[in-house]
């Protein structure tokens, strides 16, 4: 009961006398920082927020702690904060007593996407005695559902524009984009639960991860056995310190070593910036040649500085040497070759790859393809590591996150209300009353406010918690197969 912003704790006695029900909704209202949010935000994490906090974290942090332990902590918090005042403790101690959370959120199905100013969820007490609950728990719903929320919404932007690049350059049937951009972010996140909800919000859309954790909290939470079913996936791969440790005296012996004797079949990843990048693309990947055409499987190319864009694609720059020129992917082509797609563009040989993660952005990504198009290339051997340079670069801001209140009933007669401050530019008003979610001809979801008790119950949102029970499951799958028909 202290998972809460400190001015939460007095609203109970603030609401006027006689509220019974406060009826609150969680809105993406602006996609002003994150533009290519186009068509609004995706609906991820609910279900684990309900399972882990609602349920699992309340019961065994309150529920199921004696009552005079659980009230006893709870008063030490709030006369260390507040200091003298009379928040007191017989709400708490009652709540404890009912056992359980009495509230009802309804939701967008997960894996939909949200249009902006549309409703993603709404939350109501079930008990009049509690209708403080309602916005006592904005806090923690919005600390824990803005991140996956906003990384699934800004996986599905990378996933987008790589289905174009891979439509427009004619990418063969058994090339799994679920690969292609691939998860490195948890080392930079900003701690261990942002990239276990960041991590779920990337498996929303793709399937390569190196977040342990967050493959874990997806089979957990969503249902899905990872010994029946590809959760994630990724390969083996080195780093610094083991090439380092290989000497720089014999750089080339390490990458033979690797290539040979420790993987000489199958996906290897070897960090090749340690030194001298472009060595490595002119010098000992040419010799190596042989070694890595006759392996069965992909050696992966791994830079890991500089600026994406070129050293992937090349420059412009006619004062820069032929290999910086031409970029590390044509280099690849003209030491290993390939094949001519149906579509007319260069398909690098299978046995070679490029594998980049630092400082990729949505920007980088469109330049990037943008400029292998350019040079007649599909970028089917080409896979972005999706680091934080990317997911912690966003806040609750991105999208405009919000929990507001719009309705509320006082002594048995219900009130419209909503937030329409004039200093503002627009995005900060709420929208009145009940709410209702329908879809127009084109499936999209729009909202209509001002909902009377039977629109609000015949809507696109459904109960999934009411009184402390999960009342609808989701699975991963389902989230993925809804997300990618939108």
């Amino acid at each position: 009961m202290l998972l809460t912003d400190g001015y939460k704790l007095d609203h109970r006695r603030q609401y006027p006398k006689g509220t019974e029900y406060v009826y609150s909704n969680w809105t993406p209202r602006s996609n002003e920082y994150f533009p290519q949010a186009t068509d609004g935000a995706v609906v991820f994490g609910i279900q684990y927020f309900i399972k882990k906090y609602l349920i699992e974290y309340f019961n065994k942090e309150f529920f199921n702690v004696d009552g005079d332990i659980a009230v006893k902590k709870f008063k030490r918090r709030i006369d260390t904060f507040l200091g003298e005042n009379e928040v007191g403790t017989n709400h708490i101690r009652s709540l404890h007593k009912l056992g359980y959370l009495p509230i009802k959120i309804k939701s967008l199905p997960e894996g939909s996407v949200c249009p902006i100013r549309v409703p993603m969820l709404t939350v109501v007490n079930t008990h009049p005695d509690f209708f403080w609950i309602t916005n006592f728990l904005e806090t923690l719903m919005s600390c824990e559902l803005w991140l996956p929320m906003t990384s699934a919404t800004t996986a599905r932007v990378y996933r987008k524009e790589l289905e174009r690049h891979a439509k427009k350059t004619g990418f063969s049937k058994d090339i799994e984009l679920g690969f292609l951009c691939h998860d490195f972010s948890m080392r930079g996140m900003a701690g261990l639960e942002a990239s276990i909800t960041s991590g779920m919000g990337h498996l929303t859309s793709f399937i390569g991860s190196e977040t342990i954790p967050a493959v874990d909290a997806v089979e957990e939470y969503y249902n899905i056995d990872a010994k029946k079913e590809l959760i994630s996936g990724t390969v083996p791969a080195t780093e610094h310190s083991v090439m380092c440790a290989g000497g720089i005296t014999d750089e080339f012996g390490t990458f033979k070593r690797l290539l040979t004797e420790l993987y000489p079949k199958g996906y290897v990843s070897i960090v090749s910036d340690t030194w001298d990048f472009w060595q490595v693309i002119t010098d000992f990947i040419p010799r190596l040649k042989e070694d890595i055409l006759a392996r069965d499987g992909r050696f992966v190319v791994r830079p890991d500085s500089g600026i994406p864009e070129d050293i992937i694609c090349g420059t412009n720059n006619p004062n820069d040497e032929e290999h910086i020129r031409k970029g590390a992917y044509e280099c690849l082509w003209d030491t290993f070759g390939g094949t001519i797609n149906e579509k007319g563009y260069k398909v690098l040989d299978t046995h070679i790859g490029i594998i980049y993660g630092d400082s990729i952005t949505i920007e980088r990504q469109k330049e990037i393809y943008k400029r292998l198009e350019e040079k007649g290339f599909a970028a089917t051997n080409l896979v972005l590591g999706i680091g934080s340079y990317t997911y912690q670069y966003r806040t609750r801001d991105s999208l405009g996150f919000a929990m507001k209140a719009t309705w509320c009933q006082i002594n048995g007669e219900p009130k419209e209300i909503f937030k329409q401050p004039k200093t503002d530019s627009g995005m900060k008003n709420s929208l009145k009353g009940l709410i209702q979610v329908k879809q127009d001809d084109n499936g999209r979801y729009y909202a209509i406010d001002c909902a009377t008790k039977e629109q609000e119950e015949d809507s696109c949102l459904e109960v999934v918690f009411e009184n402390g029970n999960l009342v609808r499951e989701t699975t991963l799958n389902e989230i993925r197969n809804r997300l990618c028909k939108q």
